[in-house]
């Protein structure tokens, strides 16, 4: 039996194409014993005008089908936030074996309970709702300890032509395919199989 692919993802937590793909592509995984490899894509880095939240009621019929698909909530949050923060948070938590728990839990407090990612204390609060120790991420964030490297995974993402999120990153025996959009259960399947 062939090795399991390891597709890389670039997402950013308050994009709502991001939260349906990731919901999708966890669950493949979850059934073909892939790992996935996430990347960190700010959407708004500074000083970027960070504009309005993203409107969920007014997306196609398509974006809720997906949504339902995967079991997920999703209102309209009231503020668009700065996410560095919140991906160092989440590779603090990839470090501790609790990754895929942290960014779901980092998605829905920005989807399902309109809680401000750029605060310091909502992403303590996923932490500890993830199971790892909030003194510990506290300390990671407030020293800037995974900055370097989410600002390094999103000016790479640029370089490789990734112009906003989701984008999905497959390895190829001649070289990777980019999949930019948001990607049902079912075309991640088939986009897949043949890796």
């Amino acid at each position: 039996m062939s090795e399991p692919v390891h597709p890389v993802l670039f997402a950013d937590f308050v994009c709502p194409f991001s939260h349906v793909t990731e919901a999708a592509l966890r669950r493949w995984a979850e059934g073909t014993g892939a790992r996935i490899e996430h990347r960190a894509y700010e959407l708004f880095p500074a000083p970027a005008e960070l504009g309005p939240p993203p409107d969920i009621e007014a997306l196609p019929e398509s974006f809720h089908e997906l949504a339902a698909a995967e079991g997920l909530t999703l209102r309209t949050p009231s503020r668009r936030p700065r996410t560095r923060k919140a991906h160092e948070a989440a590779a603090f938590a990839e470090e501790k074996g609790r990754g895929a728990v942290m960014r779901a839990a980092l998605f829905r407090a920005y989807f399902e309970h309109d809680r401000d990612l750029g605060r310091i204390d909502v992403l303590v609060s996923c932490a500890l709702e993830s199971g790892l120790d909030e003194t510990e991420v506290k300390v990671s964030l407030d020293i800037d300890r995974y900055t370097d490297r989410v600002v390094r995974e999103s000016l790479d993402a640029r370089r490789m032509g990734v112009q906003g999120t989701p984008a999905l990153l497959l390895p190829g025996p001649a070289r990777p395919t980019l999949v930019a959009g948001a990607q049902p259960y079912e075309e991640i399947e088939r986009l897949l199989k043949d890796f």
